[in-house]
């Protein structure tokens, strides 16, 4: 006669609390995306359509290059964890290990060259 519970006998046999896991972090992404989206509209988004010196100014502002910065940052990670797993659920056993590592690959790229782009800007900024 076993004493274990059905939920013990389960343990480490499957995604047991996988799925919880999963949604946690992306509704904890999802806020942060959330509270950003909104910083960016109000803060980012009017320099749009300006002249060059006037979003130049306007990105070099310290709290304006942090919202651009996380926001870029933030934006890649949600993507990226997303993507996962939707190569785990409908891509095909084989190919699913290769397209998440290019999906990372690309997703750091982007991120690497939103943060380049802020970087240069700011240095542009300094110099000129």
């Amino acid at each position: 006669m076993s004493y274990q519970t059905d939920r013990k006998r389960a343990a480490g046999k499957g995604s047991l609390a996988h799925g919880a896991e999963h949604q946690l972090e992306v509704t904890y992404s999802s806020y942060a995306m959330a509270t950003l989206v909104v910083l960016f509209l109000f803060r980012i988004a009017p320099l749009m359509g300006q002249d060059y010196d006037a979003l130049v100014e306007g990105l070099t502002k310290p709290f304006n290059f942090v919202i651009a910065g996380l926001f870029v940052v933030s934006t890649t990670y949600h993507w990226r964890f997303n993507i996962k797993k939707v190569f785990e659920d409908y891509v095909p056993k084989g190919f699913d290990f290769g397209g998440m590592i290019v999906t990372t690959m690309l997703g750091w790229f982007f991120c690497g060259l939103g943060l380049f782009a802020l970087v240069k800007i700011l240095i542009a900024s300094m110099i000129g």
